[in-house]
C-alpha cells in the first residue's frame, strides 16, 4: 500500500477504488479513458493552493473587512434587483451590478443557503 497523490491511500490492486463513492468511481472511469494525468492535476492543485495562501497573506484585516462589507452590499443589491423584476434575467442583473454571471450565481446560491432568498419556481430550458 502506498500514499496517493493527494494524501489518500492506494494499493497496487486498486483496492482504494472500492472505498470511493459511486460518483467518484464514475469520474475516475471517465478520466482513465482520456488524457488525464493525475500527477499534473495534483501539481496544479498544489500550485493553486500555494497561490491562494500567498494572496491571503496580503489581505490585512482592513481589506478583509472591506471585502465583507462589499459582499453584504452586493447581496443587498441582488435582493433588491430580484424584487424589482417581474422575470429573473441573470445576464441583465449581472450587467446592472457590473459583476460576472458566475459571480452572480455564487451570490445567489449563498443567499439561498443563508435563507435570504427562496426558490419558488424552476424552468427547464
Amino acid at each position: 500500500m502506498s500514499q496517493g497523490c493527494c494524501g489518500g491511500q492506494s494499493n497496487s490492486n486498486g483496492g482504494d477504488q472500492e472505498m470511493m463513492p459511486k460518483m467518484a468511481k464514475k469520474m475516475m472511469n471517465k478520466m482513465q479513458g482520456g488524457d488525464f494525468n493525475p500527477q499534473e492535476m495534483c501539481q496544479k492543485m498544489m500550485s493553486s493552493i500555494e497561490t491562494t495562501t500567498k494572496l491571503a497573506g496580503f489581505a490585512t484585516p482592513e481589506v478583509q473587512m472591506l471585502f465583507e462589507e462589499w459582499t453584504v452590499e452586493v447581496e443587498r443589491e441582488i435582493v433588491v434587483k430580484i424584487e424589482e423584476k417581474e422575470e429573473f434575467d441573470l445576464t441583465k442583473i449581472a450587467e446592472e451590478l457590473k459583476i460576472s454571471e458566475d459571480s452572480l450565481r455564487y451570490f445567489i446560491s449563498k443567499l439561498i443557503r443563508d435563507q435570504k432568498l427562496k426558490v419558488t419556481d424552476l424552468e427547464v430550458l
